[in-house]
């Protein structure tokens, strides 16, 4: 009994010689004599021979068309700034329930997995620092001349929960806009954190008064407040288009009960005397 087999080359300085030799199976080779086998430049029509049974003679020429190779692609990218993620962990998840693949995305976030025809899955792409994405699709009622699909994946930034505690609020004297040097060393962690640990975080500045004095007066003084804290910031190294807005709520935000006519003690008015600092993005 005759079979075909396909031999399989090396790579790079291998090229040239057959690492492997694999029975092409069925239905190429069946329980009689199968031979002569070619293919045609395109790489997926061709011929053989073979003396198996339901031929009109004793060796027929049969003529095949190969399915193309089927595969899902995709980019996984940063849901905020679009930016490819490298080094994205990929799952391919059967119908069952069963991983059937696993892979790194490239330098570009790509990937790419050859899948079977006929077949429902789900890709799960996560990374760390990031909330894992999944897509589901099928490779059902597919038309045979089609060999890919895509499914691109988006991953939302998890915040640091430790770093953010960081950004800890900053205080001001009674009727006074200057950074203090206890606030100073609490925005040096913010210049560190901006420059060294995530580059690409953008924040808000928000600033209060107590409730003391006029309401159009302490409007002016958070804006006052605001516009210290921004330019301490720059002065270190932040960039302006890493603060989107740096505004005054005089004082409209309390954090306590400390209203006009209250009878407060000063470490409380204290308390609503700040900078707040918002994360907008973080990477």
């Amino acid at each position: 009994m005759l079979d075909i087999f396909a031999t399989i080359k090396g790579e790079d300085d291998q090229a040239d010689e057959v690492v492997d030799v694999i029975n092409l199976g069925v239905p190429i080779n069946s329980n009689k004599d199968d031979f002569s086998f070619s293919m045609n430049p395109n790489g997926i029509t061709g011929y053989f021979a073979s003396n198996r049974v339901g031929g009109r003679g004793d060796d027929d020429i049969y003529a095949y068309h190969r399915k193309p190779v089927l595969h899902v692609e995709g980019v996984v990218s940063d849901a905020i700034n679009s930016k490819p993620i490298p080094n994205s962990v990929i799952q391919l998840i059967n119908s069952k329930g069963e991983k059937v693949a696993y892979m790194t995305t490239d330098k570009n976030g790509f990937y790419q997995i050859n899948i079977d025809r006929n077949q429902d899955y789900k890709i799960i792409a996560s990374q760390k620092k990031y909330i894992d994405d999944y897509r589901t699709f099928t490779s059902k009622h597919l038309q045979t001349e089609l060999t890919s699909i895509t499914a691109n994946l988006l991953l939302n930034p998890v915040p640091d929960v430790i770093k953010l505690a960081e950004l800890n609020t900053i205080y001001f004297d009674f009727n006074k806009h200057n950074i203090r040097p206890d606030a100073a060393l609490e925005l040096d962690k913010i210049v560190d954190l901006m420059l060294n640990v995530y580059p690409e975080m953008v924040i808000r500045i928000e600033s209060h008064t107590d409730s003391r004095g006029l309401l159009s007066y302490n409007d002016k003084l958070s804006i006052d407040r605001a516009n210290s804290t921004y330019e301490y910031l720059i002065s270190k190294g932040v960039k302006p288009e890493r603060i989107t807005e740096h505004q005054g709520f005089g004082e409209r935000r309390l954090t306590n009960g400390c209203e006009d006519g209250q009878n407060c003690e000063e470490k409380d008015h204290q308390l609503n005397r700040r900078t707040q600092f918002i994360v907008i993005k973080m990477e």
